[in-house]
């Protein structure tokens, strides 16, 4: 009788919602599991990965596809040439504006790999200020490998600039003497090294919260329960008003009073 109800005319529409409402939350409660089944995946990966002692850049060209060094650290040693050193505009920390100082580091074959040496404040970023983050010489470069960042369609500079808004490599070696490597390095904190110590290193990769997504899926579970177990209750409560009101008495219309005439 109550199914009956749901695809009447008055009805079917109704039902057509409630039950699309439902079908949305259960396969949104599951896209959130698949979510969480992902974040694991990462994770896994992500331990697996700096556990591994770090790929050796003097040693060890770079592999063709450096999603093989997602989350692996990489160390190289050479010499810095801060003289050619640039800044990457638009780096916000903690919503405080600022930049990030890039030095090319020179390698033992005349080659040469951008490093990103940290975050500098605005009021630390004037180029006369620079060398004052030089680094003590011989240091080893221990970071995490990054890919040119690259934007199609983009009009590259004529003339060499010391500013830019992304580490874009092809475009940056025209304006240096050496090849550099296709890709970077964005420096990790030097043990012991104070995490405000400018310029502020990249922080390392922290685990991705996988369990939030548990949360996300009792939510879509249980809003897909409210609906469906709402709307048969509300059914269920119009079915029994009706069949009150048809059980009541008809009333006996009154009109109204009646003049007599003399």
């Amino acid at each position: 009788m109550l199914i009956k109800k749901m695809f009447r005319r008055q009805w079917w529409l109704m039902t057509l919602i409630v039950v699309s409402a439902v079908v949305f939350c259960i396969w949104a409660g599951f896209w959130q599991l698949e979510r969480r089944d992902y974040k694991r995946q990462l994770n896994a990966r992500m331990a697996e990965q700096w556990q591994l002692a770090p790929f050796d850049l003097n040693r060890t060209p770079l592999p063709v596809d450096l999603a093989e060094l997602e989350y692996r650290r990489v160390e190289v040693q050479g010499t810095f040439d801060y003289e050619r050193q640039i800044i990457l505009k638009n780096d916000t920390r903690n919503q405080t504006p600022g930049v990030n100082l890039i030095t090319p580091l020179v390698l033992e074959d005349g080659r040469a790999i951008l490093v990103a040496r940290g975050w500098l404040s605005l009021d630390k970023a004037a180029p006369e200020l620079w060398r004052d983050y030089d680094e003590p010489a011989g240091t080893r470069i221990v970071g995490l490998i990054q890919e040119s960042q690259q934007l199609p369609g983009a009009a590259r500079p004529t003339a060499p600039q010391s500013e830019w808004f992304r580490v874009d490599i092809d475009a940056i070696a025209v304006q240096l003497p050496y090849e550099l490597l296709p890709a970077f390095v964005a420096m990790l904190p030097e043990p012991g090294r104070n995490f405000y110590q400018l310029p502020v290193r990249t922080e390392p990769p922290t685990p991705y919260d996988e369990f939030m997504h548990v949360g996300y899926t009792v939510q879509w579970f249980a809003f897909a329960a409210i609906f469906g177990f709402g709307y048969i209750q509300f059914l269920i409560y119009d079915e029994r008003r009706q069949k009150r009101l048809a059980a009541q008495p008809a009333s006996v219309a009154v009109g109204p009073p009646v003049t007599v005439q003399e």
